[in-house]
């Protein structure tokens, strides 16, 4: 059976706003989506500036399998629609010892310095047996848990082996498997994208390590913003209405239903369901009347845990930069990594970039190519503070710092600081995930919310990272619309 004969509002074109369309458009509802911005994609989207393809927030997808699955509950062929490209040399850091190490897609792990020979020798051992402890639990959620709503019974009835695994933290963890303090500190580096040091980020993020040795990195041919153009284009030919430019001010609710959009410049649009796929906080703080808000959901946005702020220096090179990696890092070591999060106001110590033309060089003109650099802020500043000048204060002393390392040659630059993050990616007071990963399973806001005929969807949903489960959030979010309708 199809419902039929009912209108849907989807707010934000992102991934979950896109993957949610598409579904109802399958299942015969008439959909509406509206964006606030001229394009797709949100944080998955990319921009052109002079020649050069940037990101606008996703730098590569893991967990390609996750991807896979999005795409077949959307009945699409993602193989012959996206074809994808692997990053062969994944991470290269260098420590303050002069050891460097090196990542690839083997899996494998190569140590250069002092024994260097031996100590590569023990850290693929180590890293086999690291590998082969956490494969069952990886292999759980890449599987089960991460494309099916949040459920603990279900959690502990197919996880409860593995429960001991999310004790301690994951710097913990890395302590007891690896025996070289290079090797530790190249390992959390990869867990930097928490904006959290390793002695208090969550053992459950080694499931992103576990990933990137066991999956890889995957980036699609024409730079990441191709994904949400391939889900736009499939949306379209389903049937569905985009409306872009389009920023809703406000749902609105009588007798505690949802029964219609209040849209910039359009007005008010009568629907039967609304998906909304912006930050559960900015839908209960913005777009609902703080009337129809019940107490709970709006307890849960005000104390919600927000992730780190990020800042993105992207730079359009006219020459190719020798880069050994996509990604690369020069860290501190473990122990220490807490400095990573303390911004010197003098100078960029430990930068941290990426590389995309690596593994997709026609993102650049010929012969050029991109970095990317992400330098430590201030978490205490609003994004509303970015000043033009305090940025350029730190994207002078990124370039600086780049240039003390590889030979440059700049022909153009894009800023990304909180202010951006938040007003044209549209992420909650300039959080990059939303909720922290130091938030419990119960600070996510459910799919069907106690508004009737409101769902939630997105980055404040199950599970909140990565830009292939924030697509399939919207798949479960327009799944519990089609149960409900169908009952």
């Amino acid at each position: 059976m199809k419902p039929t004969n009912k209108t849907v509002a989807v707010i934000g074109g992102g991934m979950a706003g896109l993957a949610a369309a598409r579904l109802l458009c399958l299942k015969g509802m008439t959909v509406k989506l509206y964006e606030t911005n001229a394009k797709l994609g949100g944080c998955c989207a990319t921009t052109r500036v002079g020649g050069y393809t940037f990101n606008d927030g996703a730098l590569f997808l893991a967990l390609p399998g996750m991807l896979d699955q999005l795409f077949h509950r959307l009945e699409l062929e993602r193989s012959s629609l996206l074809p994808l490209r692997r990053v062969s040399a994944l991470q290269r850091t260098a420590l303050p010892d002069g050891t460097v190490v090196t990542f690839g897609e083997e899996p494998d792990i190569s140590v250069e310095g002092n024994g260097g020979k031996a100590a590569t020798a023990t850290a693929r051992k180590e890293l086999q047996a690291f590998l082969n402890t956490w494969d069952p639990l990886l292999h759980l959620f890449a599987d089960d848990i991460l494309v099916h709503p949040l459920s603990l019974p279900r959690f502990i009835a197919k996880g409860w082996r593995y429960l001991h695994l999310f004790r301690g933290t994951a710097g913990a963890h890395l302590n007891n498997s690896f025996s070289n303090e290079a090797v530790r500190a190249a390992m959390s580096g990869t867990l930097l994208f928490t904006g959290i040091p390793p002695d208090k980020v969550p053992a459950a993020s080694l499931l992103s390590l576990a990933a990137m040795f066991r999956q890889g990195y995957f980036i699609p041919g024409g730079g990441m913003g191709s994904i949400p153009e391939t889900l736009g284009r499939a949306l379209r030919e389903q049937g569905g209405e985009i409306n872009l430019n389009s920023k809703v001010d406000r749902i609105l609710v009588k007798n505690g239903y949802a029964y219609a959009i209040d849209v910039k410049n359009q007005g008010v649009v009568e629907v039967d369901a609304v998906i909304s796929t912006t930050s559960g906080m900015h839908t209960c703080g913005s777009l609902l009347s703080e009337r129809d808000v019940p107490a709970k959901m709006a307890r849960k946005a005000r104390r919600a845990i927000l992730s780190h702020k990020g800042f993105a220096l992207q730079l359009g090179l006219s020459n190719k930069i020798d880069a050994g990696s996509y990604s690369n890092n020069v860290l501190p070591f473990l122990a220490d990594q807490h400095q990573l999060f303390s911004p010197d106001p003098h100078e960029l110590r430990w930068p941290i970039y990426m590389v995309p033309t690596l593994a997709v060089p026609e993102l650049a003109p010929p012969g050029g190519s991109i970095v990317e650099v992400f330098p430590p802020i201030r978490q205490d500043l609003a994004a509303e503070d970015w000043s033009e000048e305090r940025k350029e204060e730190i994207a002078a002393q990124a370039i600086e710092r780049l240039k003390s390392i590889h030979d440059i040659d700049i022909a153009v630059r894009r800023i990304l600081s909180p202010k951006e993050f938040q007003n044209d990616a549209h992420l909650y007071a300039g959080a990059l995930y939303g909720l922290s990963p130091l938030a419990s399973p119960a600070a996510l806001f459910k799919y069907r919310s106690p508004i009737r005929a409101l769902y939630q969807a997105g980055q404040t949903t199950w599970p909140g990272f990565g830009f292939a489960s924030a697509g399939m959030s919207g798949v479960m979010a327009a799944e519990a619309l089609i149960r409900d309708e169908l009952r």
